[in-house]
């Protein structure tokens, strides 16, 4: 039981080393052997844990998402009015890419590096976000409406316009509504 115990605690001292180390350097500088001095043990003992990049980081993002409070697009869909869920799942969006901006503008940088289960499971959240935006919206199946919801929920968007132009997120949103409702109009 001990020894279990103790098999636990290094694997938990990995992963949070590589947390740190993807949110800090990002994927693609987060050797392991970074990240092995992080967790004070050796290359061999992560090696022994994870003994691949996909099943370590799979435990990394899994523990990193599992932090964070995700946006909720089903609360978002629950919302008739198709502005206010545009309006809605923006903050929502803009909220958790604040929250998240280090490590989300880590992984969007090191994408190259990041393992297809993972990239796929993003991908996925994304497309749902922007069809539950989409929903019901003024010229929802126009080419520019559809765009415009796209560009609204890129973490890119948000970046730019929040730590770049710092505008407000309350702010962000407003303009991105008023952007995507000017296509539909």
């Amino acid at each position: 039981m001990k020894r279990a115990d103790e098999e636990q605690r290094t694997r938990a001292r990995i992963v949070d080393a590589a947390e740190s180390l993807h949110a800090s350097v990002g994927p693609a500088q987060a050797t392991i052997s970074a990240i092995a001095e992080r967790a004070g043990v050796t290359r061999a003992t992560v090696y022994r844990h994870f003994p691949d990049d996909e099943s370590l980081f799979l435990a990394c993002s899994g523990q990193w998402l599992s932090r964070q409070i995700l946006p909720d697009a089903d609360a978002w869909a629950a919302i008739a009015d198709p502005e206010q869920r545009l309006r809605a799942g923006l903050a929502d969006l803009y909220r958790y890419f604040r929250a998240g901006h280090e490590m989300l503008a880590n992984i969007e940088r090191d994408a190259s590096v990041v393992p297809d289960r993972v990239r796929s499971a993003r991908l996925a959240r994304e497309r749902l976000w922007r069809e539950t935006l989409l929903r019901g919206l003024p010229g929802a199946r126009r080419v520019a409406v559809r765009a415009g919801v796209g560009h609204a929920t890129a973490f890119g968007t948000w970046r730019s316009l929040c730590l770049g132009q710092r505008l407000p997120d309350r702010a962000a949103v407003d303009l991105m509504v008023a952007m995507v409702l000017a296509a539909g109009a």
